[in-house]
């Protein structure tokens, strides 16, 4: 597969050399997002096979790992013979391209001849464009979407975006319930830096949507002892990806994810996922907050609530444990109530569970 050097950036069409010093211009730019768009754009046109990428530090320390401009090329076309993207349609860039998930949105735009829209990468993307703009692909994290659709403008048009991925983060379940009315196709994603974005998607918008992953082509399945996903994908990543996250397959290309082994509860040999939890009690916390276990003289391991928030007296938890005791089965219901004024945040914003537990 050819390396494209051409792109199209807001209507208008660069060429190699063109492509080259609009990058350069970029990188002298007193925006930081526009500096770290010229600065991928500029590492993609040098002659180096790969491009390198931080992890976002959601399952240990951030670090910096390459990968071939070939094998992000074939997570690209993956992507678009899933969603059908064409070339002259219309993608939204309003993520950091210092991640992978942005850098991947322009790979993209080039390899299906896009044009690429640039727009800060703020909470309110759609903020910053006309109210008869026309996208056809985009990917956003939940928080963009969620601040979208409480603003009345904004909610329309992301209703009109044809195919929009949502990434970077679990969608918590009053997310999803709104976007299931959602007449465009929406769809959940599944990955890592590690795997050059998803590797499977699974739809949350209309009669189509589905509590299971599907995975991309060329993608294949296999857990391991612990029940965890194992993702081989020879021509995206060079070794198999030995993932910490707990799946139930409902096909040989399909699964749904249960949680992260490492969170597991175990409660007296009862296996208990806090993620699962989490989704079923999200809609009556009104705070930051996650299930955690600590030990137990009893049970070996108890389901505890970890709010960020130092605004609630003990009654008041006591009141939050009964209600959460109603909504949740036998011995999952957390039994005691935490709270912590700031948590611990990975380099990406995601809650660093395992540092603000430990704190």
């Amino acid at each position: 597969m050819q390396i494209p050097d051409t792109l199209c950036i807001n209507g208008k069409q660069y060429q190699s050399d063109e492509l080259g010093q609009f990058a350069v211009a970029l990188t002298q730019s007193d925006e930081v997002w526009l500096k770290d768009s010229g600065s991928f754009i500029l590492e993609w046109l040098s002659p180096k096979p790969e491009i390198q990428v931080h992890t976002s530090g959601s399952t240990g320390e951030p670090r910096l790992i390459s990968h071939s401009k070939l094998a992000m090329l074939e997570s690209a076309a993956a992507t678009g013979k899933i969603l059908g993207l064409q070339p002259g349609q219309t993608a939204l860039l309003c993520l950091s391209t210092k991640t992978i998930a942005g850098m991947m949105m322009v790979v993209r735009a080039m390899l299906f001849r896009m044009n690429l829209v640039f727009i800060p990468p703020t909470g309110s993307p759609l903020q910053q464009l006309s109210a008869d703009a026309q996208i056809d692909f985009a990917a956003m994290v939940p928080a963009q979407v969620f601040n979208s659709l409480n603003d009345e403008k904004d909610a329309g048009m992301l209703s009109r975006i044809q195919q929009l991925i949502i990434g970077g983060g679990e969608i918590s379940k009053s997310l999803e319930e709104r976007i299931m009315a959602m007449p465009n196709s929406v769809y959940a994603t599944y990955g890592m830096t590690e795997t050059i974005t998803h590797i499977a998607l699974r739809r949350i918008s209309g009669d189509l949507r589905s509590e299971s992953f599907t995975a991309l082509p060329g993608i294949n399945l296999s857990s391991d002892e612990r029940g965890c996903l194992v993702i081989e994908a020879p021509k995206i990543i060079k070794q198999p990806v030995i993932t910490n996250d707990l799946v139930k397959f409902t096909g040989p290309f399909s699964f749904i994810w249960l949680g992260r082994y490492d969170n597991v509860i175990n409660r007296g040999g009862q296996k208990i996922f806090p993620e699962a939890i989490e989704r079923k009690i999200a809609g009556h916390i009104n705070c930051r907050f996650f299930v955690t276990g600590v030990p137990d003289e009893k049970f070996g391991e108890i389901p505890v609530l970890v709010l960020e928030s130092t605004d609630i007296s003990d009654a008041e938890k006591i009141q939050l444990l009964d209600k959460l005791k109603a909504l949740c089965d036998r011995g999952e219901a957390p039994a005691k109530v935490f709270t912590f004024e700031r948590f611990v945040e990975t380099s990406s914003g995601k809650v660093n569970r395992r540092m603000t537990t430990k704190l």
